[in-house]
């Protein structure tokens, strides 16, 4: 009876320690698992990232604050808990010519989504880019966020690679920026990972 107790609690305890990974990050698979809004294009083959395709993110000229990029939903409710750690990041790179314009960025973010999933909550950034960043440099970003209570209680959680632009001008070069080798995955809290080890320790006994 104990062993079945334990076992019953996993089942419930496994749903919030689910991989959540995303896929493609490097779009060698073109632009499967990803969403295109905006302003941007690709994947195309281009030689700043050692070889790996990329695409790429500009303003519309369509107002301000005005959104362009790519977008993954990385986890949704059940694949995360309070006190999970999301590993995440990517390489992003503004060609020369293509600064970025006024107070134009671009982030590798992750976004939190809560009611159905698409009522926008929050973001936390891993690496921004803007008017004051060089150009023909690749830029590398990789960041661990716990997560919260507040954070916990999201409904989806994404990873985005969004250029915002901020300010635009007639005739005025508004800027552009190149992201690829996007990672994001979802490490369960010790606890979680713990009662998982025990069972294993339950399997192997109810087998002896």
């Amino acid at each position: 009876m104990k062993n079945v107790i334990i076992a019953t609690a996993v089942a419930a305890m496994a749903s919030t320690v689910a991989s959540a990974d995303i896929v493609n990050g490097d779009f060698s698979d073109g632009s499967n698992g990803w969403d295109q809004f905006g302003g941007s294009e690709g994947p195309y083959g281009v030689g700043f990232f050692g070889g790996s395709a990329a695409v790429v993110a500009y303003g519309t000229f369509g107002g301000v604050p005005n959104y362009s990029g790519y977008t993954q939903t990385l986890a949704w409710a059940g694949e995360f808990a309070e006190g999970d750690i999301i590993n995440f990041g990517g390489e992003m790179f503004i060609e020369a010519g293509k600064e970025l314009y006024g107070n134009n960025n671009v982030n590798v973010q992750l976004n939190f989504w809560y009611g159905g999933g698409y009522d926008y909550g929050f973001s936390i950034v891993a690496g921004t880019l803007n008017g004051d960043s060089n150009s023909n440099e690749v830029y590398g970003f990789d960041m661990d966020y716990l997560l919260d209570a507040g954070a916990a209680t999201a409904t989806r959680i994404s990873l985005d690679f969004t250029y915002i632009q901020n300010d635009f001008a007639d005739g005025v070069e508004s800027g552009a920026a190149w992201g690829t080798n996007f990672f994001g995955s979802v490490v369960p809290a010790p606890g979680a990972m713990a009662l998982l080890g025990m069972a294993g320790l339950a399997s192997r006994r109810r087998r002896n």
